[in-house]
């Protein structure tokens, strides 16, 4: 082989070798801007789910920092998840702290009184009010719903009232007894388990029922009237 054809084939060896390096070199850009990008899209679908779901929301500045190869997202995204999970269990540990705090009484002040729109409600709740009072004491109506049946001249009464300390067992048998000066006929009165009650009346023009919870704090009275 003459000098001439040895200087070519070196020439296109260099060429080649050369057109190889920068072949090679726009793959490695390529393949790391593909890498970089798939790892944003990683990332802000991630960066979303936490926002959407629980509240995380991890900023610009953490995205850019993984997708520059700093932390590890997987990982990221458990120690958010973690700290909301354990926030949450904080906050709902000190609010049932702060409701075990509270005394019937507060509980008591805390409920709001119902309003009363019709004269129905108004004659029933103030009725049912007068029996309580002189079982419990302070009493606060926090529910009231009357119903009218035309065809058969019914009216019926449901009422939720709320006491300021916590019912007992003895409470019953005092409410037997406030139910009996009214002139009504006792039908039922039983406690089971803590869920006490009485029915009363004659069922027929008349009919009162009594319910709470010993150790509670709500009663339930429902009163219907039949017109003669």
């Amino acid at each position: 082989m003459d000098t001439k054809t040895t200087t070519k084939t070196t020439t296109s060896n260099k060429k080649t070798i050369t057109v190889i390096i920068i072949v090679l070199a726009v793959l490695v850009v390529a393949g790391g801007l593909y890498y970089g990008y798939n790892r944003w899209r990683q990332q802000r679908m991630a960066n979303q789910i936490l926002q959407e779901i629980y509240g995380v929301n991890t900023g610009m500045g953490g995205l850019l920092g993984k997708i520059t190869g700093g932390g590890d997202l997987s990982e990221q995204i458990a120690q958010e998840i973690a700290k909301e999970e354990a926030e949450s269990e904080a906050e709902q540990a000190a609010e049932e702290a702060r409701e075990a705090a509270k005394t019937p009484k507060d509980r008591y002040n805390e409920a709001e009184e119902a309003e009363i729109y019709d004269d129905n409600s108004r004659s029933a709740a103030e009725e049912a009010k007068k029996d309580l009072e002189k079982v419990f004491g302070d009493v606060k109506l926090t529910a009231v719903s009357s119903s009218v049946y035309d065809s058969e001249g019914a009216v019926f009464s449901i009422m939720e009232f709320k006491i300021s300390r916590l019912a007992t067992g003895a409470d019953l048998s005092a409410l037997n007894e406030v139910i009996k000066d009214k002139g009504l006929e006792i039908i039922q009165s039983s406690i089971d388990d803590k869920t006490a009650m009485i029915m009363a009346g004659d069922m027929e023009t008349y009919s009162y029922s009594v319910g709470f919870e010993v150790d509670g704090q709500d009663v339930s009275v429902n009163i219907t009237k039949i017109a003669q």
